[in-house]
């Protein structure tokens, strides 16, 4: 029978992809719930999808006997509303070859009708519920794939009256369209982009849109027969994130090598489910599960770090130590069937390395570390469009972890552990600095690092000391910006001190130059309170020897920042040298050092800068003007108007820069009809008057040492729109 087709909605058309997906990954017992109200568009894709997958399955193996198809779709008995009764009838009517193999499956099977349930009697209904309860006793015969079409109330209904059905679920793919009214022909079908004669799968039937709702009394009559106990919820979520996580690879413009990438994982869950279904012992789950976390660990390291693999690893990890504490002598513990050791090693064999390497668990405070690493870097995930749980949440986890690990290491055995426990603490606690209780918690990342610096030998382990070093004197120069900043900022420099005495600038040449980077700053920032000439040239000297390593080839945007830094100390140096020459030399040098650090960061893009190339432009600028103006650094003519031409020139393109900054913001929130200024407008305008009273101050300069000549040569440098303010300061 032909059937007209119509345009299907794209997002629709994904959702049915990833259905289809997630059944061409051929597990065992996988069990689907499909809603769609739309019947039309439900028979459309239901009878897509078994013409596609018995093409694809006559494709892979012509050889394969008509009557036993890969997919199978069956009609529920209204009269007697069992899925387990019709998958038992076909079954019956077709058994499966003899020499089917471990690795040939049976063929999945789709189920239609339940919305004709809602012409029935209640008795019918809850007959229906029933039977899907007493999942647990049918699971033998539903080793493939089974996929349930319902309605959304239905969908609604067996979640909270079949919880047992709905506990056991791999997945749920819920379809956009409206409830098909009654008495309706179905003769149609939906445009997938080439539509073909695929036929009608079944007759009229209603949109489901009622559904009997029942009370606790019978809801509690219906038997509760398990033979096989249900997974725990954590386990059901771990195995339904690993699917999810396989069927988006798929999608994947490189599927195909998503496919083998996956084929791992989803063998370990099949490993993981016969561990279950025949209550073997708890380690052989744990290490079951510790071969799942490592596949997802490798792939965080080697820079999948999203927000999905880090939550698999993490439930992984989980599982793995939830059974470690296990009672020994629980149930759990008994030995496998012979069949179970058979499947069991036979599907070992296929682990690769994973298997391998968990052959054995790790010591628990390890695991527990590892476990507060994942949650640390969840906590740092910004994924575009991906929801992620909230950082302070995630650091929380990770603090206490990191307590629990450490009250679980012993003082004279695991030292390493210890160590590594107490760095990765301190760091979590200066993260959480950031959210909340920024002093306790810095002080806290403090006693963190001191102890585990208590635990290193410099002379064994210079990096990891360096590490540690580097990491306490960044606490102590936050704490240094809350409080007693002269205590915390010497605290600092002792520890930059220390981490360049570990660092060797052959072996780690960008490490080493970011702690001396850090230490000129830490000098230059206790300058500022105790003003001294040695400290802002031990800042210079910590700069320059960074730049050796921090060059503009290899990290640019890094040797732009320090470029900027070392000009900065340069003109405060010249504001302390009384001598000449000194001053003039120095103010020369934060010239050349400005240039370098904007002519750097000209190539760059501004995401990448970690300064204000504004304030670097507009301090290039006053130290142009301050070399030609200074009374005491008398220069000759030529000299004095090169200068002031570059403080115009760059004081004049700072306050353009300004002027448009406020521009746009203003056009941005009057669009948003906001008529609030924006926070940092008043800060913007300060800026942008700071740079007009020098223009004007340069202009006057001119006058002094060039006549009228001098400030009409100025003045014809100034823009047009900048004029009439200029020329009112003058």
């Amino acid at each position: 029978m032909s059937i007209p087709s119509q345009k299907v909605s794209s997002s629709n058309k994904q959702i049915y992809q990833r259905l289809k997906q997630a059944i061409d990954l051929n597990l065992r017992r996988q069990i689907f719930i499909a809603a769609c109200d739309d019947l039309c568009l439900r028979d459309c894709l239901a009878a897509r999808l078994q013409a596609e997958l018995t093409a694809e399955s006559a494709g892979s193996n012509p050889r394969s006997p008509i009557d036993y198809p890969r997919f199978v779709s069956l009609e529920l008995d209204l009269n007697d509303p069992n899925p387990w009764g019709s998958l038992a009838a076909w079954l019956t009517k077709h058994p499966p070859p003899q020499n089917r193999g471990i690795y040939s499956p049976l063929p999945g099977f789709q189920i239609l009708g339940a919305e004709h349930l809602t012409r029935h009697s209640a008795a019918v209904q809850w007959s229906f519920l029933s039977h899907l309860r007493d999942i647990d006793a049918h699971l033998q015969m539903c080793e493939s794939t089974l996929l349930l079409w319902v309605s959304r109330p239905w969908l609604s209904s067996i979640e909270q009256s079949a919880p047992e059905f709905w506990q056991w679920r791999t997945g749920v793919f819920e379809f956009e369209g409206e409830p098909t009214p009654a008495k309706q022909d179905f003769g149609r079908s939906e445009d997938f982009g080439n539509s073909e004669n695929l036929g009608n799968l079944r007759d009229n039937g209603d949109s489901g849109d009622q559904i009997l709702r029942s009370p606790e009394s019978e809801q509690s009559s219906i038997p509760d027969s398990a033979s096989f106990p249900a997974p725990d919820a954590k386990s059901i979520e771990l195995a339904d994130l690993v699917l999810a996580t396989a069927s988006e690879d798929e999608l994947e413009p490189e599927g195909d090598a998503a496919s083998e990438d996956n084929f791992l994982p989803l063998q370990t869950l099949q490993y993981i489910e016969l561990l279950q279904e025949h209550q073997c012992c708890s380690e052989a789950l744990a290490l079951a599960y510790h071969s799942l976390g490592n596949y997802y660990r490798d792939r965080i390291l080697g820079g999948e770090s999203s927000p999905q693999n880090l939550t698999i690893a993490i439930r992984a990890i989980e599982q793995v130590i939830a059974y470690l504490e296990l009672d020994a002598g629980s149930q759990q513990n008994q030995p496998p069937t012979e069949e179970c050791a058979r499947l069991i090693a036979q599907l070992t064999q296929n682990l690769t390395q994973y298997a391998e390497e968990s052959n054995s668990l790790p010591p628990m405070d390890d695991l527990i570390n590892d476990l507060g690493t994942f949650y640390w870097m969840l906590s740092r995930d910004r994924t575009d469009g991906v929801e992620v749980p909230d950082p302070v949440s995630c650091l929380e986890r990770s603090i206490a972890l990191y307590i629990e690990g450490l009250n679980r290491t012993d003082a004279e055995s695991t030292p390493q552990t210890r160590v590594r426990l107490n760095k990765n603490l301190g760091i979590a606690l200066a993260d959480l600095a950031r959210y909340q209780d920024k002093t306790q918690n810095l002080q806290q990342a403090v006693a963190a690092y001191q102890q585990a610096l208590l635990d290193l030998d410099p002379a064994t382990e210079p990096q990891q000391c360096a590490a540690a070093q580097n990491n306490l004197a960044t606490a102590y120069w936050h704490l240094a910006q809350d409080g007693e900043p002269i205590v915390y900022l010497k605290s600092a420099i002792a520890a930059y001190t220390q981490a360049l005495s570990c660092y060797s600038p052959e072996r780690e040449p960008l490490n080493y130059a970011g702690v001396q980077n850090n230490l000129g700053t830490a000098c230059w920032n206790l300058a500022q309170h105790e003003p001294s000439e040695l400290l802002l040239v031990r800042a210079i000297e910590a700069y320059r020897e960074a730049l050796k390593y921090r060059t503009r080839e290899l990290v640019p945007a890094a040797a732009a920042a320090t470029y900027n830094n070392l000009a900065t100390a340069y003109w405060h140096l010249a504001n302390q040298f009384q001598q000449k020459q000194a001053r003039i030399d120095s103010l020369q040098q934060a010239i050349t050092a400005y240039e370098a650090a904007l002519d750097i960061a000209r190539k760059l893009d501004r995401a990448q800068l970690t300064f204000d190339t504004l304030a670097a432009r507009n301090n290039l600028g006053l130290a142009h003007y301050q070399l030609a103006t200074a009374p005491d650094l008398a220069l000759n003519k030529a000299a004095q108007t090169s200068h002031l031409d570059a403080a115009l020139h760059h004081l004049l393109q700072v306050c353009a820069e300004w002027g448009q900054h406020l521009n746009d913001k203003g056009l941005i929130y009057g669009d948003k009809l906001n008529l609030q200024p924006p926070a940092n407008s008043q800060a913007a305008d300060d800026c942008r008057q700071t740079a007009l009273s020098y223009i004007v101050k340069t202009i006057r300069a001119f006058y002094s040492e060039c006549g009228l000549a001098g400030q009409n040569l100025a003045l014809s440098k100034v823009p047009g729109d900048l004029l009439p303010e200029i020329l009112r300061r003058l």
